[in-house]
Protein backbone atom coordinates (compact mmCIF):
# COMPACT_ATOMS: atom_id res chain seq x y z
CA UNK A 1 0.00 0.00 0.00
CA UNK A 2 1.47 3.05 -1.14
CA UNK A 3 0.31 6.96 0.70
CA UNK A 4 1.40 10.25 -0.52
CA UNK A 5 0.37 12.73 2.82
CA UNK A 6 1.58 16.72 3.10
CA UNK A 7 2.43 18.72 6.17
CA UNK A 8 0.60 21.53 7.03
CA UNK A 9 1.50 24.79 5.16
CA UNK A 10 4.73 26.19 6.61
CA UNK A 11 4.94 23.62 9.66
CA UNK A 12 7.65 20.98 10.02
CA UNK A 13 7.49 17.35 9.14
CA UNK A 14 8.60 14.91 12.18
CA UNK A 15 8.63 11.60 10.24
CA UNK A 16 9.49 8.72 13.38
CA UNK A 17 12.48 6.51 11.38
CA UNK A 18 11.74 3.03 10.66
CA UNK A 19 13.76 0.46 11.85
CA UNK A 20 17.22 0.60 9.56
CA UNK A 21 16.39 3.18 7.58
CA UNK A 22 18.96 5.78 5.53
CA UNK A 23 18.05 8.94 4.11
CA UNK A 24 19.70 10.61 1.12
CA UNK A 25 19.24 13.72 -1.04
CA UNK A 26 19.25 17.40 -0.78
CA UNK A 27 22.70 18.93 -1.92
CA UNK A 28 24.76 16.57 -3.92
CA UNK A 29 27.72 18.47 -2.39
CA UNK A 30 27.36 16.40 0.20
CA UNK A 31 27.93 13.17 -1.36
CA UNK A 32 30.32 12.05 1.28
CA UNK A 33 27.63 12.35 4.30
CA UNK A 34 25.23 10.39 2.36
CA UNK A 35 23.00 7.82 3.84
CA UNK A 36 23.23 10.55 6.94
CA UNK A 37 24.17 9.69 10.17
CA UNK A 38 22.21 10.83 13.24
CA UNK A 39 23.23 14.00 14.13
CA UNK A 40 23.29 15.14 10.77
CA UNK A 41 21.67 18.62 9.54
CA UNK A 42 21.40 20.73 6.69
CA UNK A 43 20.13 23.90 5.34
CA UNK A 44 19.38 24.05 1.51
CA UNK A 45 19.65 27.86 1.15
CA UNK A 46 23.40 26.93 0.54
CA UNK A 47 23.99 24.07 -1.80
CA UNK A 48 27.60 24.40 -1.64
CA UNK A 49 28.20 25.72 -5.24
CA UNK A 50 26.41 22.47 -6.42
CA UNK A 51 23.26 20.98 -7.50
CA UNK A 52 20.59 20.73 -5.35
CA UNK A 53 16.96 19.46 -4.80
CA UNK A 54 14.19 19.55 -2.32
CA UNK A 55 13.80 16.00 -1.99
CA UNK A 56 14.80 13.54 0.55
CA UNK A 57 14.47 9.34 -0.19
CA UNK A 58 15.04 6.57 1.97
CA UNK A 59 15.98 2.46 1.68
CA UNK A 60 12.77 2.08 3.02
CA UNK A 61 10.52 3.32 0.44
CA UNK A 62 10.15 6.53 1.69
CA UNK A 63 10.42 9.94 0.30
CA UNK A 64 10.05 13.86 1.20
CA UNK A 65 9.86 16.93 -1.22
CA UNK A 66 9.13 20.24 -1.28
CA UNK A 67 8.72 23.14 -3.86
CA UNK A 68 10.49 25.47 -1.60
CA UNK A 69 13.99 25.38 0.22
CA UNK A 70 14.08 23.27 3.55
CA UNK A 71 16.55 22.54 6.70
CA UNK A 72 16.57 18.62 7.94
CA UNK A 73 17.57 17.11 10.23
CA UNK A 74 18.27 13.42 10.97
CA UNK A 75 18.05 12.71 14.66
CA UNK A 76 18.26 9.43 16.41
CA UNK A 77 14.74 8.35 16.02
CA UNK A 78 13.42 11.31 13.69
CA UNK A 79 13.94 12.92 10.60
CA UNK A 80 12.65 16.77 10.98
CA UNK A 81 12.37 18.74 7.75
CA UNK A 82 11.26 22.40 8.19
CA UNK A 83 10.28 24.39 5.81
CA UNK A 84 11.74 27.78 4.96
CA UNK A 85 8.42 29.50 3.43
CA UNK A 86 5.28 30.00 5.94
CA UNK A 87 3.40 28.64 2.72
CA UNK A 88 5.47 25.99 1.47
CA UNK A 89 4.13 22.76 1.78
CA UNK A 90 6.41 19.61 2.53
CA UNK A 91 4.97 16.10 0.61
CA UNK A 92 6.12 12.91 1.88
CA UNK A 93 5.28 9.41 0.46
CA UNK A 94 6.20 6.15 1.72
CA UNK A 95 5.10 2.37 0.95
CA UNK A 96 7.32 2.26 -2.27
CA UNK A 97 9.58 -0.62 -1.52
CA UNK A 98 13.14 0.89 -1.29
CA UNK A 99 15.43 3.41 -2.39
CA UNK A 100 14.88 2.43 -6.21
CA UNK A 101 11.28 2.44 -5.63
CA UNK A 102 11.00 6.05 -4.03
CA UNK A 103 13.68 7.56 -6.68
CA UNK A 104 10.89 6.29 -9.16
CA UNK A 105 8.10 7.27 -8.23
CA UNK A 106 8.82 10.83 -6.70
CA UNK A 107 10.86 11.53 -9.55
CA UNK A 108 7.99 10.54 -11.81
CA UNK A 109 5.32 12.65 -9.97
CA UNK A 110 7.49 16.20 -9.50
CA UNK A 111 10.56 15.47 -12.09
CA UNK A 112 9.99 13.20 -14.98
CA UNK A 113 12.31 12.22 -17.65
CA UNK A 114 12.94 14.66 -20.80
CA UNK A 115 13.01 12.21 -23.29
CA UNK A 116 16.25 14.07 -24.59
CA UNK A 117 19.49 14.31 -23.64
CA UNK A 118 22.67 16.68 -24.33
CA UNK A 119 24.71 16.39 -26.85
CA UNK A 120 26.24 12.75 -27.06
CA UNK A 121 29.53 13.83 -27.55
CA UNK A 122 29.88 14.78 -24.22
CA UNK A 123 29.55 11.31 -23.41
CA UNK A 124 31.70 9.56 -26.26
CA UNK A 125 34.72 11.59 -26.11
CA UNK A 126 36.75 13.10 -23.25
CA UNK A 127 35.92 17.45 -22.34
CA UNK A 128 39.04 19.44 -22.34
CA UNK A 129 38.68 22.68 -20.89
CA UNK A 130 41.37 25.45 -21.13
CA UNK A 131 40.88 26.87 -17.66
CA UNK A 132 44.16 25.71 -16.28
CA UNK A 133 45.97 26.40 -19.07
CA UNK A 134 44.98 29.98 -19.74
CA UNK A 135 43.41 31.21 -16.48
CA UNK A 136 42.30 34.94 -17.31
CA UNK A 137 44.68 35.00 -20.53
CA UNK A 138 42.90 32.91 -23.16
CA UNK A 139 43.66 33.32 -26.82
CA UNK A 140 43.37 32.37 -30.28
CA UNK A 141 46.88 31.18 -30.32
CA UNK A 142 46.63 29.14 -27.04
CA UNK A 143 43.72 27.70 -28.12
CA UNK A 144 44.72 26.15 -31.00
CA UNK A 145 48.12 25.57 -29.57
CA UNK A 146 46.00 23.28 -27.20
CA UNK A 147 43.63 21.22 -29.67
CA UNK A 148 47.05 20.52 -31.94
CA UNK A 149 49.00 18.99 -28.53
CA UNK A 150 45.95 16.90 -27.59
CA UNK A 151 46.03 15.37 -30.95
CA UNK A 152 49.85 14.99 -31.34
CA UNK A 153 50.02 13.67 -27.68
CA UNK A 154 47.84 10.74 -28.62
CA UNK A 155 44.22 12.11 -27.29
CA UNK A 156 40.74 11.72 -28.62
CA UNK A 157 40.02 15.07 -29.70
CA UNK A 158 36.23 15.84 -27.92
CA UNK A 159 34.63 19.25 -26.69
CA UNK A 160 36.96 21.95 -26.26
CA UNK A 161 35.76 25.12 -23.83
CA UNK A 162 37.17 28.34 -24.10
CA UNK A 163 36.69 29.54 -20.30
CA UNK A 164 36.89 32.90 -18.56
CA UNK A 165 38.07 36.21 -20.31
CA UNK A 166 37.35 35.27 -24.13
CA UNK A 167 35.17 38.15 -24.34
CA UNK A 168 35.72 42.05 -24.17
CA UNK A 169 33.12 42.35 -20.74
CA UNK A 170 31.21 39.99 -18.77
CA UNK A 171 27.49 40.94 -20.39
CA UNK A 172 29.14 42.05 -23.63
CA UNK A 173 29.84 38.46 -25.04
CA UNK A 174 31.80 38.73 -28.14
CA UNK A 175 35.25 38.08 -28.81
CA UNK A 176 37.96 40.28 -27.65
CA UNK A 177 39.15 41.61 -30.76
CA UNK A 178 43.19 41.57 -29.95
CA UNK A 179 43.13 38.17 -28.09
CA UNK A 180 40.59 36.33 -30.63
CA UNK A 181 41.54 37.96 -34.12
CA UNK A 182 39.62 35.15 -36.34
CA UNK A 183 37.37 33.62 -33.95
CA UNK A 184 35.26 32.06 -37.10
CA UNK A 185 38.57 30.90 -38.76
CA UNK A 186 39.93 29.60 -34.73
CA UNK A 187 36.52 27.88 -34.60
CA UNK A 188 36.78 26.25 -38.14
CA UNK A 189 39.64 24.96 -37.79
CA UNK A 190 38.83 23.48 -34.52
CA UNK A 191 36.13 21.79 -36.11
CA UNK A 192 38.32 20.75 -39.01
CA UNK A 193 40.30 18.94 -36.01
CA UNK A 194 37.63 17.00 -34.90
CA UNK A 195 36.61 19.22 -31.63
CA UNK A 196 33.23 20.69 -30.73
CA UNK A 197 33.57 23.87 -29.16
CA UNK A 198 31.70 25.63 -26.04
CA UNK A 199 31.79 29.07 -24.32
CA UNK A 200 32.11 30.05 -20.73
CA UNK A 201 29.62 32.53 -19.28
CA UNK A 202 27.50 33.95 -16.51
CA UNK A 203 24.42 35.77 -15.68
CA UNK A 204 26.32 38.82 -14.84
CA UNK A 205 27.45 42.21 -16.57
CA UNK A 206 30.79 44.57 -15.40
CA UNK A 207 28.95 47.18 -14.09
CA UNK A 208 28.96 51.09 -15.32
CA UNK A 209 30.23 49.24 -18.79
CA UNK A 210 28.41 50.58 -21.91
CA UNK A 211 26.67 47.00 -21.96
CA UNK A 212 25.38 47.63 -18.63
CA UNK A 213 24.17 51.21 -19.29
CA UNK A 214 22.05 49.57 -22.24
CA UNK A 215 20.60 46.79 -20.78
CA UNK A 216 19.86 49.03 -17.56
CA UNK A 217 18.06 51.36 -19.77
CA UNK A 218 15.93 48.54 -21.22
CA UNK A 219 14.93 47.34 -18.11
CA UNK A 220 17.06 43.96 -18.11
CA UNK A 221 19.16 44.70 -15.07
CA UNK A 222 18.14 43.81 -11.51
CA UNK A 223 17.77 46.91 -9.83
CA UNK A 224 18.59 48.02 -6.17
CA UNK A 225 16.12 47.05 -3.84
CA UNK A 226 16.38 50.57 -2.23
CA UNK A 227 16.94 52.50 -5.46
CA UNK A 228 14.61 50.87 -8.44
CA UNK A 229 16.64 53.65 -10.32
CA UNK A 230 19.97 52.32 -10.18
CA UNK A 231 21.68 48.82 -10.95
CA UNK A 232 21.94 46.20 -8.06
CA UNK A 233 25.90 45.58 -7.48
CA UNK A 234 27.02 42.75 -6.06
CA UNK A 235 30.36 40.84 -5.40
CA UNK A 236 31.04 37.50 -7.00
CA UNK A 237 34.83 35.55 -7.22
CA UNK A 238 35.55 37.82 -9.64
CA UNK A 239 35.06 41.08 -8.43
CA UNK A 240 31.91 43.49 -8.90
CA UNK A 241 29.13 42.87 -11.10
CA UNK A 242 25.40 43.62 -11.82
CA UNK A 243 22.99 41.12 -12.83
CA UNK A 244 20.54 40.16 -15.65
CA UNK A 245 17.05 39.73 -14.32
CA UNK A 246 16.44 36.08 -15.69
CA UNK A 247 12.92 37.12 -14.32
CA UNK A 248 12.21 39.24 -16.96
CA UNK A 249 11.44 37.09 -20.25
CA UNK A 250 12.47 40.10 -22.19
CA UNK A 251 16.12 39.70 -20.80
CA UNK A 252 16.29 35.57 -21.39
CA UNK A 253 15.01 36.67 -24.88
CA UNK A 254 18.08 39.38 -25.22
CA UNK A 255 20.53 36.57 -23.88
CA UNK A 256 19.35 33.88 -26.09
CA UNK A 257 19.61 35.98 -29.27
CA UNK A 258 23.30 36.95 -28.38
CA UNK A 259 24.47 33.10 -28.04
CA UNK A 260 22.23 32.63 -31.38
CA UNK A 261 24.85 35.28 -32.72
CA UNK A 262 27.72 33.65 -31.64
CA UNK A 263 26.48 30.10 -33.26
CA UNK A 264 25.20 31.81 -36.49
CA UNK A 265 28.57 34.24 -37.13
CA UNK A 266 31.28 32.22 -35.34
CA UNK A 267 29.99 28.50 -35.37
CA UNK A 268 30.30 27.94 -31.79
CA UNK A 269 28.49 24.70 -30.83
CA UNK A 270 27.50 25.26 -27.09
CA UNK A 271 27.96 27.02 -24.06
CA UNK A 272 28.90 26.26 -20.28
CA UNK A 273 26.70 28.86 -17.75
CA UNK A 274 28.56 28.92 -15.36
CA UNK A 275 27.87 30.94 -11.69
CA UNK A 276 24.04 31.54 -11.02
CA UNK A 277 24.41 30.46 -7.74
CA UNK A 278 21.44 31.55 -5.36
CA UNK A 279 23.84 33.19 -2.44
CA UNK A 280 24.76 35.52 -5.35
CA UNK A 281 20.77 36.20 -5.86
CA UNK A 282 20.40 36.57 -2.76
CA UNK A 283 22.89 39.31 -1.97
CA UNK A 284 21.23 40.98 -4.63
CA UNK A 285 17.92 41.37 -2.55
CA UNK A 286 16.00 38.85 -5.41
CA UNK A 287 12.70 37.48 -2.95
CA UNK A 288 13.30 34.22 -4.41
CA UNK A 289 17.41 33.42 -5.39
CA UNK A 290 16.22 29.87 -6.02
CA UNK A 291 13.95 30.68 -8.74
CA UNK A 292 16.69 33.00 -10.59
CA UNK A 293 18.86 29.85 -10.40
CA UNK A 294 16.58 28.01 -12.01
CA UNK A 295 15.93 30.46 -14.83
CA UNK A 296 19.88 29.89 -15.43
CA UNK A 297 19.43 26.26 -15.77
CA UNK A 298 16.72 26.32 -18.37
CA UNK A 299 18.16 28.86 -20.57
CA UNK A 300 20.63 25.92 -21.32
CA UNK A 301 17.91 23.53 -22.41
CA UNK A 302 18.36 25.22 -25.60
CA UNK A 303 21.83 24.11 -26.00
CA UNK A 304 22.47 20.55 -26.20
CA UNK A 305 26.03 21.15 -25.93
CA UNK A 306 25.62 22.74 -22.30
CA UNK A 307 27.10 22.27 -18.40
CA UNK A 308 26.32 23.58 -15.53
CA UNK A 309 27.70 23.80 -12.09
CA UNK A 310 24.81 25.13 -9.38
CA UNK A 311 21.60 24.24 -10.36
CA UNK A 312 18.35 23.76 -8.15
CA UNK A 313 15.30 21.25 -9.22
CA UNK A 314 16.77 20.64 -12.55
CA UNK A 315 16.30 17.00 -11.94
CA UNK A 316 15.25 14.99 -15.56
CA UNK A 317 16.55 17.79 -17.43
CA UNK A 318 18.65 17.37 -20.26
CA UNK A 319 21.60 19.32 -18.62
CA UNK A 320 25.37 18.26 -18.15
CA UNK A 321 25.79 18.99 -14.66
CA UNK A 322 29.79 18.70 -13.35
CA UNK A 323 31.09 18.82 -9.67
CA UNK A 324 31.59 22.00 -7.66
CA UNK A 325 35.65 22.82 -8.57
CA UNK A 326 38.20 20.21 -6.64
CA UNK A 327 41.70 21.33 -5.18
CA UNK A 328 44.24 19.06 -6.09
CA UNK A 329 44.04 16.75 -3.22
CA UNK A 330 43.15 13.29 -1.88
CA UNK A 331 41.38 13.66 0.93
CA UNK A 332 38.06 15.95 2.43
CA UNK A 333 35.26 17.38 0.41
CA UNK A 334 37.33 19.15 -2.06
CA UNK A 335 39.43 15.89 -2.74
CA UNK A 336 39.39 12.91 -5.45
CA UNK A 337 37.72 10.86 -2.40
CA UNK A 338 34.53 12.99 -2.45
CA UNK A 339 34.05 12.45 -6.48
CA UNK A 340 32.23 9.43 -6.45
CA UNK A 341 29.86 9.86 -3.41
CA UNK A 342 28.86 13.19 -4.96
CA UNK A 343 27.95 11.53 -8.61
CA UNK A 344 26.26 9.40 -6.63
CA UNK A 345 24.49 12.09 -4.31
CA UNK A 346 23.68 13.03 -8.08
CA UNK A 347 22.45 10.46 -9.60
CA UNK A 348 19.75 9.71 -6.67
CA UNK A 349 18.55 13.23 -7.00
CA UNK A 350 17.78 12.83 -10.73
CA UNK A 351 20.95 14.46 -11.99
CA UNK A 352 21.66 11.44 -14.56
CA UNK A 353 24.26 13.52 -17.09
CA UNK A 354 27.31 13.93 -14.54
CA UNK A 355 30.89 14.94 -15.09
CA UNK A 356 33.23 15.16 -12.36
CA UNK A 357 35.44 18.22 -11.91
CA UNK A 358 38.61 18.85 -14.36
CA UNK A 359 41.29 15.83 -13.88
CA UNK A 360 43.59 16.65 -11.02
CA UNK A 361 41.24 19.79 -9.50
CA UNK A 362 39.50 22.57 -11.35
CA UNK A 363 40.64 25.33 -8.56
CA UNK A 364 43.69 26.70 -10.44
CA UNK A 365 45.57 28.24 -7.20
CA UNK A 366 45.63 24.16 -6.05
CA UNK A 367 46.77 22.90 -9.24
CA UNK A 368 51.01 24.01 -9.43
CA UNK A 369 53.16 24.23 -12.30
CA UNK A 370 55.23 21.06 -13.79
CA UNK A 371 57.79 21.91 -11.13
CA UNK A 372 55.47 23.68 -8.46
CA UNK A 373 55.73 22.50 -4.98
CA UNK A 374 52.89 20.12 -3.72
CA UNK A 375 52.17 18.32 -7.32
CA UNK A 376 50.97 14.39 -7.32
CA UNK A 377 51.50 12.52 -10.31
CA UNK A 378 49.81 9.66 -8.61
CA UNK A 379 46.54 11.66 -7.92
CA UNK A 380 46.60 13.24 -11.78
CA UNK A 381 46.51 9.51 -12.62
CA UNK A 382 43.94 8.27 -10.05
CA UNK A 383 41.72 11.44 -10.64
CA UNK A 384 41.65 10.05 -14.59
CA UNK A 385 40.98 6.87 -13.90
CA UNK A 386 38.36 7.70 -11.97
CA UNK A 387 37.01 10.16 -14.62
CA UNK A 388 36.76 7.78 -17.31
CA UNK A 389 34.11 5.55 -16.65
CA UNK A 390 32.23 8.31 -15.31
CA UNK A 391 29.44 9.50 -17.68
CA UNK A 392 31.66 12.34 -18.98
CA UNK A 393 35.24 12.85 -18.21
CA UNK A 394 36.77 16.64 -18.47
CA UNK A 395 40.48 17.53 -18.61
CA UNK A 396 42.03 21.24 -18.13
CA UNK A 397 45.76 21.02 -16.47
CA UNK A 398 47.58 19.59 -20.04
CA UNK A 399 48.99 16.31 -18.75
CA UNK A 400 51.90 16.57 -21.08
CA UNK A 401 52.79 19.89 -19.15
CA UNK A 402 52.63 18.59 -15.56
CA UNK A 403 53.50 14.22 -16.19
CA UNK A 404 56.38 12.71 -16.89
CA UNK A 405 56.07 10.10 -19.42
CA UNK A 406 55.10 7.06 -17.29
CA UNK A 407 52.12 8.85 -15.76
CA UNK A 408 51.43 10.49 -19.23
CA UNK A 409 51.14 7.33 -20.78
CA UNK A 410 48.67 5.94 -18.52
CA UNK A 411 46.40 8.77 -18.37
CA UNK A 412 46.39 8.67 -22.05
CA UNK A 413 45.02 5.33 -22.08
CA UNK A 414 42.37 6.44 -19.35
CA UNK A 415 41.28 8.94 -21.93
CA UNK A 416 41.09 6.45 -24.81
CA UNK A 417 39.48 3.74 -22.31
CA UNK A 418 36.53 6.31 -21.62
CA UNK A 419 36.41 6.72 -26.04
CA UNK A 420 36.38 2.87 -26.39
CA UNK A 421 33.33 3.03 -23.72
CA UNK A 422 31.78 5.85 -25.64
CA UNK A 423 29.15 4.13 -27.06
CA UNK A 424 28.11 2.39 -23.86
CA UNK A 425 28.29 4.96 -21.80
CA UNK A 426 25.99 7.17 -24.45
CA UNK A 427 23.44 4.14 -24.72
CA UNK A 428 22.62 4.08 -21.23
CA UNK A 429 22.17 7.96 -21.31
CA UNK A 430 19.93 7.31 -23.75
CA UNK A 431 18.10 5.18 -21.39
CA UNK A 432 18.02 6.83 -19.11
CA UNK A 433 16.82 9.90 -20.77
CA UNK A 434 13.84 7.72 -21.31
CA UNK A 435 12.86 6.11 -18.03
CA UNK A 436 14.38 8.43 -15.41
CA UNK A 437 16.74 5.87 -14.21
CA UNK A 438 20.09 7.11 -13.10
CA UNK A 439 23.07 6.84 -15.79
CA UNK A 440 25.52 6.35 -12.68
CA UNK A 441 24.10 4.17 -9.99
CA UNK A 442 24.81 3.29 -6.43
CA UNK A 443 24.65 -0.47 -5.18
CA UNK A 444 22.68 0.20 -3.02
CA UNK A 445 19.48 2.00 -5.27
CA UNK A 446 20.42 -1.09 -8.00
CA UNK A 447 20.74 -3.96 -5.53
CA UNK A 448 18.81 -2.87 -2.36
CA UNK A 449 18.30 -5.93 -0.52
CA UNK A 450 21.79 -6.48 -0.26
CA UNK A 451 22.81 -3.98 2.57
CA UNK A 452 25.35 -1.63 0.05
CA UNK A 453 24.12 1.57 1.48
CA UNK A 454 27.84 2.58 2.82
CA UNK A 455 29.35 1.35 -0.01
CA UNK A 456 30.22 4.93 -1.93
CA UNK A 457 33.38 4.19 -3.40
CA UNK A 458 32.56 1.84 -6.36
CA UNK A 459 29.58 2.22 -9.00
CA UNK A 460 27.92 1.30 -11.59
CA UNK A 461 26.99 1.90 -15.23
CA UNK A 462 23.48 1.01 -16.23
CA UNK A 463 22.94 -2.85 -15.14
CA UNK A 464 26.20 -4.53 -15.97
CA UNK A 465 29.14 -2.32 -15.73
CA UNK A 466 30.79 -2.04 -12.23
CA UNK A 467 33.96 0.16 -11.68
CA UNK A 468 36.25 0.69 -8.20
CA UNK A 469 38.75 2.93 -9.48
CA UNK A 470 41.40 3.88 -6.53
CA UNK A 471 40.86 6.64 -4.32
CA UNK A 472 43.56 6.16 -1.44
CA UNK A 473 47.18 7.87 -1.76
CA UNK A 474 49.68 4.67 -2.63
CA UNK A 475 46.86 2.21 -2.65
CA UNK A 476 47.97 -0.94 -5.02
CA UNK A 477 45.01 -3.21 -4.08
CA UNK A 478 41.30 -2.38 -3.05
CA UNK A 479 38.23 -4.32 -2.81
CA UNK A 480 35.46 -4.81 -4.15
CA UNK A 481 31.98 -5.60 -3.35
CA UNK A 482 30.34 -7.39 -6.26
CA UNK A 483 26.64 -8.09 -6.05
CA UNK A 484 24.97 -11.23 -7.45
CA UNK A 485 25.79 -12.96 -10.60
CA UNK A 486 29.21 -13.94 -12.17
CA UNK A 487 31.32 -11.14 -13.01
CA UNK A 488 34.91 -10.69 -15.84
CA UNK A 489 37.09 -8.15 -14.56
CA UNK A 490 39.07 -6.34 -16.93
CA UNK A 491 42.29 -8.58 -16.45
CA UNK A 492 40.12 -11.38 -17.91
CA UNK A 493 39.47 -12.78 -14.30
CA UNK A 494 35.63 -14.09 -13.15
CA UNK A 495 34.19 -13.25 -10.00
CA UNK A 496 31.39 -14.96 -8.39
CA UNK A 497 28.84 -12.45 -6.41
CA UNK A 498 27.47 -11.21 -4.08
CA UNK A 499 31.33 -11.46 -2.43
CA UNK A 500 33.91 -8.76 -1.27
CA UNK A 501 36.69 -9.66 -3.38
CA UNK A 502 40.44 -7.96 -3.01
CA UNK A 503 41.82 -7.13 -6.26
CA UNK A 504 45.51 -5.71 -7.79
CA UNK A 505 45.04 -2.07 -8.61
CA UNK A 506 49.01 -1.30 -9.61
CA UNK A 507 49.22 2.42 -10.78
CA UNK A 508 48.18 1.29 -14.35
CA UNK A 509 45.18 -0.11 -13.64
CA UNK A 510 41.70 0.99 -13.23
CA UNK A 511 39.45 -2.11 -11.78
CA UNK A 512 36.15 -2.68 -13.60
CA UNK A 513 34.03 -5.67 -14.39
CA UNK A 514 31.43 -6.35 -16.84
CA UNK A 515 28.31 -8.88 -15.82
CA UNK A 516 27.89 -11.74 -18.06
CA UNK A 517 25.07 -13.76 -15.57
CA UNK A 518 22.81 -12.66 -13.46
CA UNK A 519 21.97 -14.21 -10.13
Amino acid sequence: MTAVLAADPGMPLVLPLLPGERWWGGASAEGRSMPYAAGYSFDLRDLLGNQGMPLLLSNRGRWVHSTGTFTFAVGEDTLTVTPHRPGAVVEYGSGFGDLRGAYRDVLARYYPASGTLPAPLLFTAPQYNLWIETVFEPTQQKVLDYAERLLAEGFPPGVLMIDDQWSNDYGNWTFHPGRFPDPAGMVAELHRLGFAVMLWLVPYVTPDSPTARTLHDAGLLLCDPADRDRAAVGHWWNGWSSALDLGNPKTVAWLQGVLGTLRTEFGIDGFKFDGGDAEWWRRLGVADPEAYTLAWNRIGLAWPLNEYREAWRTAGLPLAQRQQDKYHLWEGRFGIESLIPNALAQAVTGHAFTCPDMIGGGEFRFVPAEDGEGFDPELFVRYAQIAALFPMMQFSAAPWRVLDAEHLAIVRDAARLHAAFGAEILAAANASAKTGDPVQRPLAWAYPEHGYEDVTDQFLIGDDLLVAPVTLRGARTREVHLPPGTWRADDGTEHTGPALVTVAAPLARLPHFRRITSD
